[in-house]
């Protein structure tokens, strides 16, 4: 559930769009930082996610990430392969639990959510790491490791998350807390 009033029609569409191209625009600027670890990313597109859980709910959050995994991987040539299957494993469990973390009672704020959110990422890419490459094993293995970076990132994550919340609800934003539809 959002703290929002739900946007509809041309707006939603435009909305969507935006947080889209800014996750897809995210998504390029991580994949050019060097890495000593080339599974290790600090998730910046996940901002996007998070606030989109936050000010508009699951479902346009879901959407996001679906066409994001999508599009950047048709852009980068791993469409259908191991690294579409990890990114979408892991991007729709992380944004399953982010959706439920902020439904539940009482709700986790900005930084809860994209903690959980950063866990259950790379939790559902151990997953696909199981069941078609590794087997249980090897990625039960994982697990202290993929923990540890899940705090990391989703702290980072979810730190900027709140900054872009606050400063673009300031702004009278119409996606973010703080303003109504129709308010001036």
């Amino acid at each position: 559930m959002s703290d929002q009033t739900p946007m509809t029609g041309t707006r939603r569409t435009a909305h969507l769009a935006v947080l889209l191209a800014v996750s897809l625009g995210l998504s390029v600027v991580e994949r050019a930082i060097p890495m000593p670890v080339p599974f290790l990313r600090a998730g910046l597109a996940n901002i996007v996610t998070v606030y989109a859980i936050i000010t508009m709910g699951l479902a346009d959050a879901l959407v996001i990430t679906l066409l994001r995994v999508v599009i950047a991987s048709l852009v980068t040539g791993t469409f259908l392969g191991p690294t579409f299957a990890l990114s979408m494993g892991g991007g729709l469990a992380a944004t399953l639990a982010m959706g439920a973390a902020r439904t539940a009672a009482p709700p986790l704020g900005v930084v809860g959510v994209s903690l959980i959110g950063a866990l259950f990422h790379n939790l559902g890419q151990l997953v696909v790491v199981a069941a078609l490459f590794a087997g249980a094993g090897p990625a039960v293995r994982l697990v202290p490791l993929a923990t540890l970076m899940a705090a990391g990132a989703g702290l980072i994550t979810g730190l900027i998350a709140t900054l872009v919340i606050e400063r673009l609800g300031h702004l009278g934003f119409d996606g973010a807390p703080g303003r109504q539809e129709g308010q001036a």
